[in-house]
């Protein structure tokens, strides 16, 4: 029987969809959540399944969400997430189909940009995604970790309750000046804060939640975390391990650091799967070794859907014109498009019928836009094409964004 990928129908095929999705990222124990996840899916034609007769075997879904691009400007943005194919039908395109029906409607809707965190890095350049943003976990030793300055920032412990609205609220703050950072919806932050309790969860209480407060009493952080007991001939040799670190600032960002580190018996912070690649934090630390980076890795991919229309959103670096030809099998960004820019590092971008400065694909192009990669240094491997002398560097110094782009959330 013919495989149909198609929008998922009323709560019981949504039902279906959700133990689908389950079963493709190794979690069967989660299956029956479908009735407590219809509120979080309210536009079902952001849902996609394909169909083997009734049975759901690919699962896709859309966000609507918002990205942080430099000027800080922050733009409509679809995020694609819940990408499973049941392994009896995969290498058949079912991925492929529902990804096109996606980015399709996106397209439809004007949305000028799509991102996804990528599972495993070779799958998603095909569908004209590049990585975008890099992240990292560090460990931080906690005995004897000085900084260099007095570290201003008053903290207090606060329940669970009371913390899922800060960390919300100063979230939103941040991401407004955050290159790279995705909007987040509300049922994430019930989940982090245990307000939405699934099957084999850990309970609640285990973690504690942490404000840090500037001279005024705003709250300008806040830290989720929890400890691991561990004694080795019989001296403590305990572990705090971070869920979440925000903070507006670097200053106030290492203050919550040397709070973590500051308890009696912790002899190692492990910070959250998601922080920056080079935090601005730890140039305060004294020795900088005492913060070692972990599992880094590649973390928001984008995929330009109107190159147009995103290259106009965000602010540059100084004042050119530039030609880009941009190379898109798939037809949504295909053509050469002329980007000017202002002496403000406002921009105008249109189709042309120019001769390029520079031609690239598609995904590379995702990979560029937000400054975390150079344009130069897809051209020094052959991943971008220069046409006029000095062009990839004129665009390299285009699209820096100073402090590099980052993203501390999953979506």
């Amino acid at each position: 029987m013919a495989i149909e990928v198609r929008n998922v129908r009323g709560d019981e095929e949504f039902d279906a969809w959700s133990d689908a999705m389950d079963v493709g990222f190794y979690m069967p124990h989660m299956r029956g959540e479908g009735p407590r996840r219809r509120g979080r899916y309210p536009d079902r034609g952001r849902v996609w399944a394909g169909f083997d007769g009734t049975s759901v075997v690919g699962t896709l879904a859309s966000l609507d969400l918002q990205l942080t691009v430099p000027g800080p400007v922050q733009i409509p943005l679809t995020g694609i997430s819940a990408i499973t194919v049941a392994p009896t039908h995969r290498r058949q395109g079912v991925a492929r189909r529902m990804m096109a029906a996606e980015l399709g409607r996106a397209k439809e809707r004007g949305d000028a940009v799509a991102a996804l965190v990528a599972a495993e890095y070779p799958i998603y350049g095909r569908f004209g995604f590049g990585p975008a943003t890099e992240t990292a976990q560090w460990l931080v030793g906690a005995r004897d970790l000085r900084f260099r300055r007095e570290l201003p920032g008053r903290i207090e412990l606060v329940d669970a309750g009371e913390a899922r609205f800060e960390a919300a609220a100063l979230y939103d703050r941040i991401r407004g000046r955050m290159v790279g950072a995705v909007s987040r919806e509300d049922w994430r932050w019930d989940l982090d804060t245990g307000q939405y309790l699934r099957d084999g969860d850990e309970s609640p209480k285990s973690f504690l939640h942490a404000v840090c407060r500037d001279e005024s009493g705003q709250i300008v952080g806040y830290t989720a975390y929890r400890f691991t007991d561990k004694w080795t001939n019989q001296r403590p040799d305990n572990t705090v391990h971070v869920t979440t670190l925000l903070a507006a600032d670097p200053v106030h960002e290492a203050r919550l650091w040397k709070f973590l580190a500051d308890h009696d018996w912790v002899t190692q912070v492990v910070g959250p799967d998601y922080d920056r690649i080079d935090p601005l934090w730890r140039d305060l630390l004294v020795d900088r070794r005492m913060a070692v980076a972990a599992n880094a890795w590649d973390f928001v991919w984008l995929r330009v859907l109107d190159p147009a229309a995103v290259l106009a959103a965000r602010t540059y670096a100084k004042a050119d014109r530039i030609v880009l030809k941009v190379e898109d099998k798939d037809g949504y960004a295909q053509g050469t498009y002329a980007l000017e820019v202002a002496a403000d590092g406002t921009a105008a971008c249109a189709p042309t019928l120019e001769a390029p400065d520079v031609t690239l694909p598609v995904d590379r192009l995702g990979s560029i836009y937000l400054g975390g990669y150079t344009a130069a240094r897809l051209g020094a491997v052959g991943q971008a094409d220069e046409h006029t002398a000095g062009a990839l560097e004129r665009l390299s110094t285009l699209l820096t964004s100073g402090i590099g782009p980052h993203n501390p959330m999953l979506f």
